[in-house]
């Protein structure tokens, strides 16, 4: 069954609307990270690939994650239109990411902290699969009427994604407003030694 909050596939054009791009350009905002060709990223929360897309070209190997099987679909015509070598579809269960400990030096999560349902565990599984500092871009909707995107009350703020993944065991390197979101940058630290509440 799927959650009410979870982006529907039938609405897949409006992800790959051109204009999104004035207002979620994705040459931008992966321009905020440093991004070294011989990387192995993933684009959690894919959808269309509308940012998996313009990551395959910046690394050596992509990964692209979604749990809804119609967007995976979407991006694997996508991937063949464009004769894309390095974008690997996965799919994924809720709450977990389907990649082995340290595989990552990039992982890339647009619009989508609002959807996970455990976000704590989230978090971890996040720093899971990230190498020792590698980072991790996560870019969402500011939690104020935007006039679009999802109910206002399940979005995260801010300031509660900055505090929930510190307290797993990242550092904030990056923070900045956009026009309708906004994006942190976070490096996943060496060592994590587990906070009591």
């Amino acid at each position: 069954m799927k959650k009410s909050h979870v982006f529907d596939p039938k609405n897949i054009d409006v992800l790959e609307r051109e204009e999104r791009k004035i207002w979620q350009d994705p040459e931008e905002i992966l321009g905020v990270v440093e991004i070294k060709p011989d990387f192995v990223a993933a684009d959690l929360g894919c959808g269309s690939g509308f940012f998996t897309v313009p990551l395959s070209q910046k690394v050596k190997k992509v990964y692209g994650i979604d749990i809804q099987r119609e967007m995976l679909e979407f991006l694997e015509q996508k991937i063949r239109r464009l004769k894309i070598r390095n974008i690997e579809p996965l799919l994924s269960k809720e709450n977990e990411i389907p990649l082995k400990d340290e595989s990552l030096d990039l992982l890339v999560s647009i619009n989508t902290l609002h959807e996970f349902d455990e976000k704590e565990r989230m978090a971890e599984e996040m720093r899971r699969v990230l190498r020792r500092y590698g980072k991790l871009l996560i870019v969402d909707f500011k939690k104020e009427d935007t006039g679009f995107g999802p109910p206002v009350t399940i979005r995260v703020s801010k300031e509660q994604a900055k505090s929930l993944f510190e307290k797993k065991g990242f550092t904030t390197l990056r923070s900045k407003d956009l026009m309708y979101h906004y994006l942190l940058v976070f490096l996943r630290e060496s060592e994590y030694v587990k906070v009591k509440a």
